[in-house]
């Protein structure tokens, strides 16, 4: 559960690599993507994440949009991606045996779409969500410390989601640790009686869902450190 010097080396490694495939992914996208629908978006979201069999795949990829990324373990479909659409993608690679894991809600425009932390959609309502959970994940990582209990962590981004009234679309918990496994120990979630350790890796996932309209998760992987913690890969 609290990783060596060596693991979190590998284990930032595995961010960095999985963090390119979401840019490769991104240029495919403004390039190739519009009119694709989930279900080839996902075939070749597995193609670039596999970078040619260099690398292995933490889980299959969630390639998510508008109402369908409303469901947290979203399956591709054969719904088509417009311009102006929401698209959520959740990969991770797998390296010397580690796992990565990150997600990003994105906007999809005529050539334009990027996995940054920084989005604008078409709505108020989606910029509005938006909004809260970046904020809200913001907040989680910075309640993260040796001697914090994980349930607070959780608490963190729970109780800002819950001030706008979306508690019951925040049905997860906020996460979970990483490493030769996508899910391991410690979890993050609002009954977890883990006090986090310096060396401990696990993801930060806080999202909002409102089903049959869209829905918005933000995921990083972070390292504890002496004082806080460290993103292994932005």
């Amino acid at each position: 559960i609290v990783k060596t010097e060596e693991e979190i080396r590998i284990l930032k490694r595995a961010a960095q690599l999985g963090a390119q495939r979401f840019d490769e992914f991104a240029a495919f996208v403004r390039a190739e993507g519009e009119g694709m629908s989930e279900e080839e978006l996902f075939f070749n979201a597995e193609a670039i994440f596999k970078d040619c069999g260099n690398l292995g795949l933490s889980f299959p990829p969630i390639v998510a949009i508008n109402e369908n990324a409303a469901k947290a373990h979203a399956l591709p479909s054969k719904k088509r991606l417009q311009s102006g659409d929401l698209l959520l993608l959740d990969a991770g690679v797998k390296f010397m045996g580690f796992c990565s894991d990150r997600t990003r809600t994105a906007y999809f425009g005529a050539d334009e779409l990027n996995f940054s932390k920084k989005q604008r959609f078409k709505s108020a309502k989606q910029n509005e969500i938006y909004e809260i959970v970046r904020e809200a994940q913001l907040l989680a990582i910075r309640a993260v410390a040796p001697g914090v209990k994980a349930r607070d962590i959780d608490a963190a981004a729970r109780k800002f989601i819950a001030k706008f009234g979306y508690e019951k679309q925040f049905f997860h918990s906020a996460g979970h640790g990483v490493g030769l496994d996508i899910h391991e120990l410690p979890y993050i979630s609002a009954r977890s009686d883990f006090i986090v350790r310096e060396g401990m890796v696990f993801s930060i996932e806080p999202g909002i869902y409102l089903e049959n309209e869209f829905g918005v998760r933000i995921e990083d992987v972070v390292v504890v450190t002496q004082n806080g913690c460290e993103i292994l890969s932005e």
